[in-house]
């Protein structure tokens, strides 16, 4: 290959792989984090100092908010008052929400993107005759596919990260066979 062919190939699999990944985030976008977590900052943070602090009423550790919101993966988080004293504890697990419905995105992500990296990597190597174009579309299929697993590796289990790479690389080994054996 001489360098327009290889300029052609992975402007085409940039291109590609940018095309998809933003095509994907237009039509399923992922949580918001305000949506789970609303108004959490808005007059919390920085706190307002207390005019003056022995004003302030003690915080009783002993309350059972202390003990219970970490088993509920929260943390306590407190209403201020007018003088800027922390009242109220409450045990905060928005988060939590957040993280499920981000990894269950994460997770649809990588079966979106490694379908249509897969059908990527076929059509490059089976209905584009241009040696140039299919591997552009076959290299930005595999981008794709690195982009999907790369979302979704951290909620997997080292186990399933093991299989996953496994398939991933038997699947482009198969490929790189069945390509090298057309020449």
């Amino acid at each position: 290959m001489n360098l327009k062919n290889i300029s052609l190939t992975v402007g085409i699999a940039v291109l590609f792989s940018l095309f998809i990944g933003f095509a994907i985030d237009a039509f399923y976008s992922e949580p918001d984090y305000n949506t789970y977590c609303k108004n959490q900052f808005v007059n919390k943070f920085p706190y307002a100092e207390p005019s003056n602090r022995t004003a302030c009423p003690p915080i009783n550790y002993q309350e059972p908010v202390y003990q219970d919101c970490p088993q509920d993966k929260g943390y306590v988080a407190y209403e201020t008052d007018q003088n800027g004293c922390q009242v109220k504890p409450y045990c905060e697990t928005c988060q939590v929400a957040y993280d499920a419905a981000n990894k269950i995105y994460s997770r649809n992500l990588f079966f979106i993107a490694a379908i249509i990296g897969i059908i990527a990597i076929l059509a490059g190597l089976i209905f584009i005759k241009n040696d140039s174009i299919a591997s552009g579309f076959m290299f930005g299929g595999i981008l794709l596919i690195i982009y999907g697993t790369v979302r979704v590796f951290g909620d997997l289990s080292k186990v399933m990260r093991v299989i996953v790479l496994f398939i991933e690389l038997v699947l482009l080994v198969y490929i790189g066979i069945k390509k090298t054996k057309k020449k």
